[in-house]
């Protein structure tokens, strides 16, 4: 009877290994789809051969600060949820064809001089108050 209550406790032991296993592979697959897919929108990015002024750079460095952050908390994810691989899924899908009309928006703009690139780049208020003069 202890023999058996042993050989089911290895057995249970070795399933949650194998899930484990399999989860830690599927996470590496997915990291390296969210690295290929940065390193196409970097590469876009380095495209447009911009001159940045100061202040618009500054922002630039945020946002690719916060990128490389959210990827960092991605890879602390400690211990298995047994939910967690279908929300991973499920925000892969999300992101798999997201579309970004603020860098193809740059892209028709990369000839342009920094003033109208500035302008395209402003921000909108619900008031209208900060509207350019």
């Amino acid at each position: 009877r202890l023999s058996q209550q042993v050989a089911t406790l290895q057995e249970q032991v070795s399933g949650e290994e194998k899930l484990k296993a399999a989860f830690e592979e599927f996470k590496r697959y997915e990291d390296n789809r969210v690295e290929q897919r940065c390193a196409e929108i970097d590469a876009r990015l380095d495209a447009l051969s911009i001159d940045f002024d100061e202040e618009l750079y500054s922002h630039m460095l945020t946002a690719i600060t916060g990128r490389r952050w959210a990827q960092l908390s991605l890879e602390s994810i400690e211990a298995y949820d047994p939910e967690a691989e279908a929300k991973y899924v499920a925000a892969f899908q999300a992101l798999k064809d997201l579309k970004y009309p603020l860098v193809d928006q740059l892209e028709g703009l990369k000839d342009a001089p920094m003033d109208v690139i500035m302008a395209a780049l402003y921000l909108k208020s619900d008031t209208g108050d900060d509207a350019p003069q």
